[in-house]
């Protein structure tokens, strides 16, 4: 067994347990680790995705921009989880979402032509990919649920019920974002249901 990978792939071992240390020994030498300032991109809106990436610390926003200039969140990408979008990659087409540092940022960068060929000879790296599909679409879905609850008090307390970590690290302006309302509904929502709270504890 390999043992000498650097000890940022000691957590990405634990959540992907079906690549072996000798997958992720020869991951590790078409990778590269990057620092991103916050508000630095890893992908820009109408660029075309070239490259992937796990989160070794910071957080993202997977962020579009609607006709009137507003940023919405669609996604939010922390420690651990994937960087990438497979249909920009996929179509050789502009990336419809921007990728944006919410804090300074370390990844572990690859390109993802130099990826394929190992996806292909290691059948294991064929199984993560689907399982970040399966991630992808459930992240998706669930998002399109909360924007059908038709209040921000009924989306912020879903978030608080089911997406604690949101609250406890993302800021209420991205997370107003997140649930396409305003920072001003959220703030309501989050002072309501902490009054709420007290009273039931009184």
């Amino acid at each position: 067994m390999i043992t000498n990978l650097p000890s940022h792939y000691e957590r990405l071992m634990q959540k992907y347990p079906v690549i072996t240390p000798e997958e992720w020994s020869l991951l590790d030498n078409i990778a590269s680790i990057k620092h991103i300032r916050k508000g630095d991109a890893f992908l820009r809106y109408g660029k075309i995705a070239r490259e992937s990436a796990f989160v070794i610390s910071g957080m993202f926003k997977f962020a579009i921009t609607d006709e009137e200039g507003n940023e919405k969140i669609v996604r939010f990408g922390m420690a651990d989880d994937f960087l990438a979008n497979c249909e920009s990659y996929t179509k050789k087409a502009p990336s419809a979402i921007s990728i944006i540092a919410m804090e300074d940022a370390v990844i572990l960068k690859m390109n993802a032509k130099r990826l394929l060929p190992f996806q292909k000879n290691h059948p294991n790296l064929l199984q993560v990919n689907l399982q970040l599909f399966q991630e992808l679409v459930e992240q998706q879905s669930e998002h399109q649920y909360i924007l059908s609850l038709k209040t921000p008090l009924q989306r912020y307390k879903y978030l608080l019920e089911r997406r604690p970590a949101i609250i406890k690290k993302i800021s209420l302006t991205n997370i107003a974002r997140y649930l396409y309302t305003s920072r001003e509904a959220i703030s309501r929502a989050r002072l309501f249901l902490l009054n709420k709270s007290r009273n039931y504890c009184d």
